[in-house]
């Protein structure tokens, strides 16, 4: 890679091989095909810590690359979006959302 772009950190977690790019958010497992969620989720504990959210992207069918055996998820920031399944986060205090909560009140 670029010599200002510091590569991969390649590590074993839990008997997969394990690629990590901290500058990018990017995690890529390597497995057989028994690679379960629950596994995923605690590969993303060792690896970001178990506060740390990420997503897994399924792409259109045009987009897909499939050239092995590889999971990868991508760190979201604190201030990205995620869907709240449990209903817990408060929401993000935004221009769009203040402009819209003003312009409510004005208009009754």
């Amino acid at each position: 890679m670029n010599q200002d772009y510091p590569d991969p950190v390649e590590m074993d977690v839990m008997g997969f091989a394990v690629m990590v790019d901290e500058q990018l958010g990017h995690l890529m497992v390597t497995h057989d095909g028994s690679l379960t969620w629950d596994q995923l989720q605690e590969i993303k504990g060792v690896v970001w810590g178990n506060d740390a959210r990420a997503i897994e992207i399924y792409p259109a069918t045009a987009d897909v690359v499939n050239s092995g055996q590889f999971r990868h998820l991508w760190k979201l920031g604190a201030d990205d979006f995620f869907p709240d399944l449990l209903g817990r986060s408060e929401p993000k205090e935004t221009l769009e959302r203040r402009f819209n909560k003003a312009w409510d009140a004005a208009n009754g």
